[in-house]
């Protein structure tokens, strides 16, 4: 329930972001990653749930740096807000330095994205 809370405190916040999803797999059926910065995939998807794109991690076996190449990234493509299921202190006192939102959620993709669209 601690969630569903939290995602619909973000889900009233969100307009026209971007928003990124960690994620185990290349599919919304996928469970959202809890290695934030070396993640399989990362899934682009609007405030609506619409997919926008589908992101080979290239920099998750890199041997340090990923948190910094991951916030890079997301500048980069105008992400507004994060998704993960667990991130680190450097990883989130970087998003937070950069002024990108982010949410903690245990689950799959479809299921964030079912949350986010009832808002």
């Amino acid at each position: 329930m601690k969630w569903l809370v939290g995602v619909l405190i973000v889900c009233s916040s969100l307009l026209s972001d971007v928003i990124a999803i960690a994620s185990d797999g290349d599919k919304l059926s996928s469970n959202v990653s809890s290695n934030a910065s070396r993640s399989d995939y990362y899934i682009f998807i609007d405030e609506k749930g619409n997919t926008l794109e589908i992101l080979n991690n290239s920099f998750k076996d890199i041997k340090g740096g990923a948190s910094s190449k991951l916030v890079e990234m997301l500048k980069n493509k105008q992400v507004s807000h994060f998704v993960a299921s667990s991130l680190g202190d450097k990883l989130e006192n970087s998003i937070n330095s950069n002024k990108i939102k982010y949410t903690i959620f245990n689950g799959s993709i479809n299921t964030f994205i079912e949350q986010l669209v009832k808002k």
